[in-house]
């Protein structure tokens, strides 16, 4: 959902206009989100520093403005704890530094800080008493009412907090400098040794990095794949975690209530039991690593792990990307135990207690992974022969009961196939794994989307939004009617221009003047898709919208090279794209071409939902010259990327 825009306070100013005060000597008032901060670090005067980065919607650079808060007293720095705190700052001034602009406190600065997982939950200034960061907090010294936030900036805060991308933020940098705190929770907390982002998994969040100490306990890939999987625990508990469940030997899956079907994945897992255990997934080079390094049982240094729900919003999941600024890096190490590393001793003193917890309820628990295979081969080997072949007999027996049961419920399955058919997913289209917003094509074709308000209040309609969304649809039409069409000629000229030059004089050569060698092909053709699970819209009709396909998108899409399809010399090339094309949407062409024109009105599809990625941007009007920004001099156009048959 668009998240309203909300102005900026009075008596503040945004970001861009505070790093505009560069040699004015004047103070002013600024609200950001915290996207980057370095731990505390103690100056050659003595004084406390703590430089941190903040960012608001109108910030152009990604990158954010720096500032800096000094103070005698470390508890008086500014209590950032998160990316995504919002930080509102009174009576800073800007002065240059290293070439940059950058925010500097003075004697009369005043900071407050809104805890990231605390700023949905302020609303009112009494919430900011409770739930808030200032520097006398906890100390019984009350916020100064007259430097208080109102409403209007509590307002503003939580907008530009639900504004942000977490995903650009970045990692943060290593700890640099004198780490200030070096006390050591003996309680199994953070410790010295191991800064700034380390985590118990019980205490991580979606969409940020944390480091995490834990256990391998199973992991697995294929050659196939570049990514490696891994299921690790430090033996704390997170809601947010997929909750394995001990069975009996009698008891059966869930909706199995003679426990025919054991549950073959849980049987061969060697506990913890519960939602202590995150998957987490390596890419190259750690995956590399990993495979070669890592076996069931190993004790691992994570760094840099991005947390995150997975693809069905339903739990919580890790992922080791690889560094966009030094690709070599690894972030997995293989560790051992020592007496000196606390943090390991408070990880093998919680893996003894639920050892212990787990015998006193009944629950198998093996001290090291690789236990469960051992007793697994012996178990085979030792089982009599007349029990193996009783367990063939048992399976046949439930074999043919499965049959029966198939049989007598053929009627009730062919009436719910209709339904089935809107939530199967057709498993021969896939998309890339990017993380945009999940949308329906309702919601992207609903006007309101488009609609923004000026700094100064005033409402005003975008002409299109460059986003990227995954839609969940099927394929109802497609244009041109001839497939023989998806494939266009292109001048290879074309691609000598800039973005700023004008392609009108381009557009009208005859391409046919140009010889084979120089002339180019690509896809080009348009799909008509409506949302797969969405209710009828006005007309009665799930809501639909044009696709374009194109150039190297298309060929991503079919796993083709364009040429001209009206060659005779290129028939295979033609049913082999026909051929690919039914994977994506079925008979349609078939029932189109029976019906002789386009089917959108006239037949009800059949063709498999899928999910895939589309773009959105502008093209300005042809003819149009010299636009004016008018929305009515841009069409808004939809694109399919990352997507494959």
């Amino acid at each position: 959902m668009e998240v309203e825009p909300v102005p900026i306070p009075p008596h503040f100013i945004s970001l861009t206009e505070a790093l505009n005060k560069l040699g004015t000597d004047q103070t002013y008032n600024v609200v950001g989100v915290c996207i980057d901060f370095f731990a505390p670090t103690q100056t050659r005067t003595g004084d406390y520093m703590l430089t941190f980065t903040l960012h608001d919607p109108w910030w152009t650079d990604r990158n954010g403005m720096k500032f800096r808060f000094f103070n005698k007293t470390l508890a008086k720095l500014p209590k950032i704890q998160h990316q995504g705190d919002v930080v509102i700052l009174r009576n800073i001034k800007t002065i240059k530094t290293g070439g940059a602009g950058l925010g500097v406190s003075n004697a009369s600065s005043i900071w407050l800080v809104l805890p990231f997982g605390q700023v949905r939950d302020i609303v009112t200034p009494e919430d900011v008493k409770t739930k808030a960061h200032w520097s006398t907090s906890g100390t019984g010294i009350p916020f100064p009412q007259n430097t208080a936030p109102n409403v209007a900036e509590i307002k503003y805060a939580r907008y530009i907090a639900a504004s942000e991308d977490p995903l650009s933020w970045g990692n943060l940098p290593t700890t640099t400098g004198t780490p200030i705190q070096t006390n050591v929770e003996h309680d199994g907390g953070q410790i010295s040794n191991i800064p700034g982002k380390f985590r118990l998994i019980k205490d991580v969040f979606p969409h940020k990095f944390a480091d995490i100490l834990g256990e391998v306990r199973k992991f697995h890939f294929n050659e196939n794949y570049e990514e490696t999987h891994l299921q690790v625990t430090d033996y704390t508990t997170h809601k947010a975690l997929y909750n394995r469940q001990y069975r009996t030997e009698t008891a059966g899956l869930d909706g199995d209530e003679y426990g025919y079907i054991k549950d073959s994945s849980e049987k061969q897992w060697p506990g913890p039991w519960g939602q202590m255990t995150m998957d987490i997934i390596l890419w190259a080079p750690h995956s590399g690593v990993a495979r070669r390094e890592i076996k069931p049982g190993s004790l691992v240094f994570l760094r840099n792990v991005h947390i995150k729900m997975d693809k069905n919003q339903s739990k919580l999941e890790g992922v080791c990307h690889t560094e966009q600024h030094n690709s070599e890096r690894v972030n997995i190490t293989v560790v051992q135990p020592t007496k000196e590393d606390h943090q390991m001793k408070a990880l093998i003193s919680r893996k003894h207690q639920y050892a212990q917890q787990a015998k006193a309820e009944g629950k198998p628990f093996y001290w090291s992974p690789l236990e469960i295979a051992k007793k697994r081969k012996a178990e085979e080997v030792n089982e009599p022969e007349g029990a193996q072949k009783n367990k063939k007999t048992k399976n046949r027996n439930r074999k043919k009961n499965k049959a029966r049961t198939e049989t007598s419920n053929d009627e009730a399955l062919t009436l719910q196939t209709e339904k089935k058919s809107a939530r199967a997913l057709n498993t021969n289209v896939r998309c890339n794994a990017y993380e945009v917003p999940r949308k329906s094509v309702s919601d992207i074709l609903d006007p309101d989307i488009l609609l923004r308000k000026s700094l100064q209040g005033k409402p005003y309609r975008l002409p299109f939004q460059n986003c990227k969304y995954k839609l969940h649809v099927r394929v109802v039409d497609f244009y041109p009617d001839d497939i023989a069409d998806f494939a266009v000629p292109r001048n290879p000229d074309y691609d000598l221009l800039s973005d700023d030059e004008d392609e009108e004089d381009f557009s009208s050569m005859d391409l046919t003047q140009l010889s084979g060698d120089r002339l180019a092909w690509e896809w080009r053709f348009v799909l008509l898709v409506e949302d797969a699970r969405q209710p009828a819209g006005i007309n009665g009709q799930p809501s639909r919208m044009e696709v374009l396909v194109a150039a190297t998108d298309g060929d991503f899409l079919l796993n083709m090279t364009a040429c001209n399809l009206r060659d005779k010399e290129n028939t295979q090339q033609l049913a082999t794209l026909k051929e690919k094309l039914f994977h994506l949407w079925g008979d349609l062409q078939e029932r189109k071409e029976e019906d002789g024109t386009s089917i959108m009105s006239t037949l009800r599809p059949k063709a498999k939902p899928f999910e895939c990625l589309i773009k959105e941007y502008g093209v300005p009007v042809r003819g149009v010259k010299n636009p004016v920004h008018d929305e009515s001099d841009y069409d808004r156009m939809f694109r399919l990327f990352g997507t494959t048959i």
